[in-house]
């Protein structure tokens, strides 16, 4: 699991989820494709814990060698922290 032994309680593991099923449930009105789903929850688990995404991109993306981790860690060191209260400006995907 993405998020073993990570401090993350349960609460805001069933928060994430709901908040990727509405937004899907928003943005789609029938089915979803499994792709579609995966970015969703790679991107709310990037924001949440940084090893838990490491974890799910690791499967997701289907990371075949220590490069693939590499760029994975240099593209999160790359990017500005969230800061708690802080709205995004432009949904990610």
């Amino acid at each position: 699991s993405a998020c073993g032994k990570r401090p993350i309680s349960e609460e805001r593991k069933i928060a994430l989820v709901q908040s990727v099923e509405d937004e899907l449930h928003r943005e789609f009105d029938r089915e979803v494709i499994s792709a579609e789903i995966g970015l969703r929850v790679a991107a709310a688990l990037r924001d949440v814990d940084k090893i838990a995404y490491l974890r799910y991109a690791s499967e997701h993306y289907q990371f075949q060698s220590l490069d693939d981790v590499t760029a994975a860690v240099d593209h999160l060191k790359s990017r500005p922290s969230n800061l708690p209260n802080q709205a995004p400006l432009f949904p990610e995907r």
